[in-house]
């Protein structure tokens, strides 16, 4: 029997800070959280508190399901975290970042988002079924509890939670 490989991950709600471990398939994070016959995921021993009380200490628990629509991001602390790249990149495509922030019911995102060219807003946030978009060198922040922050090398995003996104432009060159 093999043995299930664990992923530490911190998971973002409305109003909640979770971390703990996470069991994703094979295929990695972003192939579990996107599988459309699953509406939930498991987290087993993990710490959770609100986000106006991050800084305090957290209640304890063994296990605990949450509904992925419910979820506005996932953290992870390696890019591999999120699985092999042709999973995350549908493909084998030359990824071309583009640096966004996105808002996200209460929370502002910043990172990168890889395309295969152009960015096609439409494209990001509307086609397909995923529910989860993947972003790179990202942080995090609550625009009501500033002290719940967080930098990622990679985070996954609600899609269906996006409100605005908009492009950063790279700083000219000097």
């Amino acid at each position: 029997m093999a043995t299930r490989k664990s992923l530490e991950v911190d998971i973002i709600t409305s109003s909640h800070w979770i971390t703990g471990l996470i069991y994703p398939e094979a295929r990695g994070l972003f192939s579990h959280m996107n599988m459309p016959t699953e509406s939930s995921i498991e987290i087993e021993a993990g710490e959770l508190s609100t986000l106006f009380k991050r800084s305090q200490s957290a209640e304890r628990f063994g296990r605990m399901w949450l509904v992925k629509s419910e979820i506005a991001a996932i953290l992870v602390g390696t890019r591999t975290g999120l699985g092999p790249t042709s999973v995350v990149r549908a493909g084998y495509t030359k990824p071309f970042p583009h640096s966004v922030r996105v808002l996200l019911e209460g929370f502002e995102i910043y990172g990168k988002i890889h395309s295969v060219g152009r960015f096609e807003f439409s494209t990001v946030i509307f086609e397909g079924d995923s529910l989860f978009t993947p972003l790179y060198d990202a942080r995090i922040q609550s625009i009501l509890f500033p002290k719940s922050q967080a930098d990622a090398p990679a985070l996954l995003f609600n899609r269906k939670r996006v409100q605005a996104l908009t492009l950063i432009p790279s700083e000219p060159p000097q």
